[in-house]
Order: structure tokens, then sequence, then C-alpha cells
């Protein structure tokens, strides 16, 4: 993918396990069922003109047949050019498809989009379930890092990624995270022209992103063909934990849609077939917590807009 990122950690042994709310962000039916959730998180980036670090609130809001972003600046003006809200172009083992922000079917947490096969009136399923972690009184000082990542516990939330924010503020009541399982019928490349590279081959994106890092450690690059008759180049380098740092795993395509004049390489999403689902446990190791419901989001947009 663009970036998979194991979290830097950041944790506290002394951190309680927090036990699902079952709260939604949602629009409920007569039958008690939702059609709607929305997602909230924050993100950073540079304001050229403030000449400093601008921060936004992103509400991602998926509803059945819809996919909306709204963006609002905290500090500064945020960048958005990251957002990438266009239709995907789907590469599998002798697979190729199209992943659209439209078709999609929300039930509860339940957010499912289809990936329709070119040519075909085939589909696969993509789907994402958003696992509930209750946030009421948790504070920043539950967190703490182990000496690698397999020894840190604790809940990420962004009381620790915005550390400007008093260490004894607790989120409301009512704030909750959302943690996304993401259960897939392929294992797939997804991107679109906003993923388009500079690199004229897949060779050339091969060896900028294994230069990637200037440090020593370890990374293991693997090439294969995907799409239809698994014509299209692709590869992956992973770079392994390196003294207490992440891992990271950078996906790239070689992609020509039909003509020689409009192949170029892009760098891609990656997902795995089958289900991935991420620990929710805080005694275990590492919970990410970064995505939230409105009252969480609402209480992070406040404290960030007062201390930064």
């Amino acid at each position: 993918m663009n970036k998979l990122i194991v979290v830097p950690s950041v944790f506290s042994l002394a951190a309680v396990i927090l036990v699902g709310c079952g709260e939604d962000d949602g629009t409920y039916n007569s039958d008690g069922s939702s059609n709607q959730i929305t997602l909230t998180r924050f993100a950073n980036s540079y304001d050229s003109q403030a000449n400093a670090s601008a921060i936004a609130r992103i509400d991602e809001t998926y509803r059945s047949g819809e996919h909306e972003i709204k963006t609002k600046n905290i500090v500064n003006n945020y960048s958005n050019q990251s957002l990438n809200t266009l239709d995907k172009t789907v590469l599998a083992d002798n697979f190729e498809g199209q992943l659209e922000n439209k078709h999609i079917d929300v039930d509860n947490r339940t957010v499912k989009r289809p990936i329709y096969e070119k040519n075909s009136n085939n589909k696969a399923t993509y789907e994402t379930t958003y696992k509930t972690l209750n946030l009421s009184g948790l504070q920043a000082t539950s967190y703490s890092a182990g000496i690698n990542r397999e020894d840190s516990r604790g809940i990420l939330t962004d009381l620790n990624n915005y550390p400007r924010i008093p260490a004894n503020v607790a989120f409301p009541a009512g704030s909750v995270c959302y943690i996304p399982v993401v259960k897939s019928d392929l294992s797939f490349l997804a991107f679109n022209e906003k993923n388009k590279t500079g690199y004229a081959s897949i060779n050339k994106w091969i060896e900028g992103a294994e230069d990637r890092f200037n440090d020593n450690r370890d990374y293991r690059t693997s090439q294969f063909g995907v799409g239809i008759g698994n014509k299209q180049k692709a590869a992956q380098v992973t770079f392994f934990e390196y003294q207490n740092q992440p891992a990271y795993q950078y996906s790239g395509v070689e992609y020509a849609n039909g003509s020689s004049s409009s192949k170029g390489v892009y760098e891609a999403d990656y997902v795995a077939k089958g289900t991935t689902d991420p620990n929710t446990n805080s005694l275990r190791g590492l919970v990410d917590c970064t995505i939230v419901n409105e009252v969480a989001g609402d209480f992070l947009a406040t404290q960030i807009q007062r201390y930064y």
C-alpha cells in the first residue's frame, strides 16, 4: 500500500481492557438498523503561507449508495491533496476490476463495497466492520512504550499524537473509537490517477522504494504479475522493524489501460484476502483508536484548537 504502518508504540502496562459500548454515529431506520456511519480522524499537513504545521478534522461518511468526505481546518489551512475520493482500479491474480464510491451498502457498522470485474457481470466483495471501544474517561497517561512493539501495551488515541494536550485531560462520556476489521474475497492492489508516480518503469519504482530509508534496516522485495492474464507488473517492498521503529510496506504497479500511451507506474494500496482483524485487547498489545465517533471528534477538535 502507500504505507502500511505498524504504529510506533506509546502505551501503558496499566491500561485496562475497554469494552465496546455499541454506540454508533448512525442514522437509524424504524426497525432499529442503521444505514449510515461517520468516521472522524485528524490529519496533519504543512501550511506554506503560515510557514507552520496545519491540522484538520476529517469526517468520512458512508451511507447506502454514497460516500462523502468533509474537511474542517482546526489549525491553519490543511492541504487536502492526500484525500482521495476517486474510484480505484483493482488488480489481483488474473483479475481486473473497479472499486467505486457508489453501490455502497451500510448495515449498522459494516460497510460493503463491491468490486466489479472488468467486462463481466462478476463482482467481488470488500467490506469493513468497525468494532467499537469505549473511550470515556481515557487519558493520555494510559499509554507507555515498550523496548519494542511486542512489549508495548495500551490504546493509542490522538491524545498521544497531539502531546501538547495536558496528560490529565480525559475523553468525555459517549466517546467511542472505531477499529476496522477488513474482509475481502481477493488479495488486491488498488489505485487511481492521484496515485500516479513519475517513475518510468516498475524497476525504477523499486529502486526508489528500496532507497526510502537511509539507515541499515533490512527489507524484502517481491515482484509478481496481476490483472487479466497477470500481464501487469507489480512489486512490494517491505521494510522490517528497526530500532523500535515500525515496519513499512510499499506496493507499486506498472499499469497500461489498453494502450502503451496510457502506461504509468502507480503507488497502490494492498488488501489481503480473508479477514484482517486488528488487536482490540490493550493488555495484549497496541490498540489503534485514532478513528472516532462524533462525541470524541468534537472533544479532540476543541482540545487541539486550545493547545495548538
